[in-house]
């Protein structure tokens, strides 16, 4: 088959699986109030430590809106501070709150054990391979949205 016929058949597969992964995600997040949405936004603010919001937007490539939304709403569970920023008045740092902190703890540990249960059956050899080509896939995707605004 060429790229025009594969290309369907790839893009449905991606979806497929990002729907399984979101939709058990979402479940998963459920005790904590969280959505996968909102989850990879929080996840990605403790993995800095602290971030600024327009960061944020850069770095998911989300919409800025949708960032500020999720913001306000974690900001309202106590989950991470917004401090103003000196340089900028317009623009935000963010960084998990203790309470925030001890949630994504948590968090990691239902996670890791999810991810190991889900590729158990999958060998290293495959996983990198796997690994390699969905990063050069996503950039190549990246390039296109970024290409595209």
């Amino acid at each position: 088959m060429d790229n025009l016929q594969l290309a369907p058949i790839i893009i449905g597969k991606l979806l497929n699986i990002g729907g399984m992964l979101q939709r058990h995600s979402n479940r998963t997040l459920l005790p904590f109030g969280l959505n996968h949405q909102q989850f990879s936004i929080f996840f990605e603010i403790g993995k800095a430590g602290k971030v600024k919001q327009k960061d944020m937007v850069n770095r998911l490539l989300l919409e800025k809106a949708h960032v500020s939304k999720v913001v306000k709403k974690l900001h309202g569970m106590e989950l991470i501070t917004i401090t103003a920023s000196d340089e900028d008045k317009r623009s935000a740092w963010l960084a998990p709150t203790p309470k925030g902190k001890q949630i994504l703890n948590k968090l990691r540990g239902v996670f890791k054990k999810w991810h190991k249960e889900w590729i158990e059956d999958v060998d290293d050899k495959q996983l990198n391979s796997i690994l390699e080509n969905l990063s050069h896939l996503q950039a190549v995707f990246e390039d296109k949205l970024l290409g595209n605004e």
